[in-house]
């Protein structure tokens, strides 16, 4: 994938799309308009598909008392895959869904706070929740007591001359091509590109399913199951 291409080589490359001057100064007019294309084509490429590199990991310190926790400047809530907290040093992930009848074993409402935590779920403001609330702070220097957040970051800025896209720069200005121009043979021809580049390198990134003639291969074991038990804060 060609990505990391700069907004100025983006505008380059879509009015070339286009057969427009490439002269900065013919397109003084229709420089925000272009420019709103290539962004808003990434932000659609970007919902549309879980592309492999921009899945990241971030740890987060769990704090005593503390439930919510802001996540949105690093990941887009909805994309969030994975939650896990550092529990007698092993990473265990963490069912998602906080309902009533875990709020009866453990009332966030009254600060009933133990330990490990063991759900998540949104909360409010786009914020994670956890439950039960933690009872003691995470440690820096073993990460006991984080929780590690793997998802789908969101996109860096696409604004100024010297930003760079997150997703493959052909797909970008073959679509932004299209969109500004749907009608001609040019945008006609971009699109068709662009469907063809799309569907090429979804099959390229999507894992292909592999099959066991002899059986079902290892079983993985079960799960440890977490025990907790409420402790009133001191």
């Amino acid at each position: 994938m060609a990505r990391g291409s700069t907004l100025v080589k983006l505008l380059d490359d879509l009015r070339a799309e286009l057969h427009l001057s490439l002269n900065p100064a013919h397109n003084n007019q229709v420089r925000d308009k272009q420019v709103k294309a290539l962004q808003s084509t990434q932000e659609w490429l970007w919902d549309d598909f879980t592309w492999p590199h921009l899945r990241t990991r971030k740890n987060y310190q769990l704090q005593a008392g503390q439930f919510l926790y802001d996540v949105g400047a690093d990941f887009d809530i909805d994309r969030i895959e994975r939650i896990e907290v550092k529990d007698g040093g092993v990473w265990r992930e963490l069912d998602a869904g906080i309902d009533p009848g875990h709020y009866a074993s453990h009332d966030t409402e009254l600060d009933q706070r133990s330990w490990p935590v063991r759900r998540w779920r949104i909360g409010e403001n786009e914020q994670v929740e956890v439950w039960p609330i933690p009872d003691t702070n995470g440690t820096a220097d073993d990460l006991e007591g984080y929780f590690k957040v793997t998802g789908i970051r969101r996109l860096n800025p696409l604004v100024d001359d010297a930003h760079r896209a997150d997703l493959d720069s052909q797909l970008v200005y073959l679509y932004a091509a299209a969109k500004l121009d749907p009608e001609s043979k040019h945008g006609k021809f971009a699109l068709n590109l662009a469907n063809r580049r799309l569907a090429k390198l979804k099959a390229h990134l999507t894992p292909r399913r592999q099959f066991k003639m002899f059986g079902i291969g290892r079983c993985e074991p079960p799960r440890r199951m977490f025990v907790g038990q409420y402790r009133p804060p001191s």
